[in-house]
């Protein structure tokens, strides 16, 4: 629903803007943002039968079928005030005071205003006024936080003919790569199967336990334990494949190029590649993708806390475990058996299939899996994987929590 709602606030309080403003703030057109959320609000209506009858079981609330009638009845040119609600389960639309309550207190949907507007009361004049000028601050918050990020690529152009080179001629390098310290590529390929199952034995106890705590079976967790115990958790797997291979703390920092030295320009560099593979994409192949009912939203991201979790979990010990893991355990275990891009390959599609995403971000994750792994191979040092795969964290959680957890008012 939030996610809906902001969308929706987005492109139409963009669509005055110059055409190119729109994708390149990942913004839609107000109609294609309609045609998405209206598929996925049938989708949530579709999305399980019961077993003894033919008919869908709704799985949205009343005030989602209300909000899809509204969309429905806008996509086709029609009055909101007369959408197919009973078609949808529910038995009335909301009266215009209790619309107008909402705008009052805040607390409106987009689709809200439309089906007032439809109603052609006096009232509706000064609720138009509320409305506007929150979706002007969301605007605004939009093209400040993800205007950051165009900034941060645009700069990395610079950075990009020295970037190619460098993978380039990491590419080529003849036979294993020669790094500090080595070893047979099936005890690496064994340390990273221990680790990846670690991965997915601590991410379902942690789930199993939050669920707990949601529920109320669970102990009662305040925000800063439960971000401290996310973060621990993440950081597990990756402590378990330095333990196997190295003997002491220092020997994987040194040999595995964790404390640097960090190649900033090529960080900007593949960074700014990247932001432009994900604008190829997002112009093409993820226009025809799966839709996600739930919108990408994580209720745990919600609030202050929410970002300080975001930031902890995604931005740090995300991309710390998982370039341990993927690149300074599994490529390095193909690299000391295979030439660099082969390995680059391999690497990249495992870390894609390891996340478990819709078809369209696979290939995503795979390129931000191959950029790291050429960034280590040129750079000789993890470090330097680690704050690329950050950087890209960060300019989707950051941007993302900013446009749709802030208070709108």
């Amino acid at each position: 629903m939030r996610k809906a709602d902001r969308d929706l606030r987005l492109a139409e309080g963009t669509a005055h803007l110059p055409p190119i403003v729109q994708p390149l703030l990942g913004i839609d057109p107000l109609p294609r943002t309609l045609d998405h959320h209206i598929e996925s609000f049938e989708t949530m209506i579709r999305s399980r039968h019961r077993k003894d009858e033919d008919e869908p079981t709704r799985e949205i609330s009343d005030e989602g079928a209300y909000a899809l009638g509204v969309m429905i009845a806008l996509r086709g040119n029609g009055n909101p005030a007369a959408a197919p609600f009973a078609q949808l389960g529910v038995t009335g639309p909301p009266s215009a005071e209790e619309v107008i309550s909402r705008i009052i207190h805040g607390e409106e949907h987009w689709w809200d205003m439309a089906y007032l507007e439809a109603l052609d009361i006096p009232e509706s004049d000064y609720a138009a006024k509320l409305v506007e000028a929150r979706t002007r601050h969301l605007v605004s918050n939009a093209m400040k936080a993800r205007g950051t990020v165009l900034a941060l690529a645009l700069g990395g152009l610079v950075f990009i003919p020295g970037t190619l080179l460098a993978f380039f001629r990491a590419g080529r390098a003849k036979g294993p790569v020669n790094y500090s310290h080595r070893w047979h590529l099936s005890f690496g390929l064994g340390v990273f199967l221990l680790a990846y199952l670690a991965f997915v034995g601590f991410g379902n106890l942690f789930n199993q336990g939050l669920a707990a705590v949601a529920t109320g079976d669970g102990p009662v967790m305040s925000m800063p334990v439960f971000v401290a115990v996310a973060t621990v958790t993440s950081f597990l797997p990756a402590l378990i494949a330095l333990g196997l291979l190295f003997r002491r703390a220092r020997h994987a920092v040194s040999r595995l190029g964790l404390a640097g030295p960090l190649d900033g320009r090529m960080v900007l560099g593949a960074f700014a590649i990247l932001q432009i593979c994900e604008f190829g994409l997002r112009m093409t192949i993820d226009a025809s993708g799966p839709i996600d009912p739930t919108g990408g939203l994580s209720p745990e991201e919600s609030g202050p806390w929410g970002l300080v979790f975001g930031i902890a979990t995604a931005c740090i010990a995300a991309p710390v475990a998982e370039e341990i893991v993927y690149r300074g355990v599994l490529f390095r275990s193909l690299t000391n058996r295979l030439r660099v891009w082969p390995a680059v390959v391999i690497s990249a599609i495992v870390f894609a299939l390891a996340h478990f995403y819709p078809w369209p971000s696979l290939i995503a994750v795979a390129l931000v899996g191959a950029a790291c792994a050429l960034a280590y191979a040129s750079s000789r040092t993890l470090l330097t994987a680690i704050a690329l795969h950050a950087l890209y964290n960060a300019a989707i959680k950051i941007p993302e929590w900013i446009v749709y957890q802030t208070p709108l008012s």
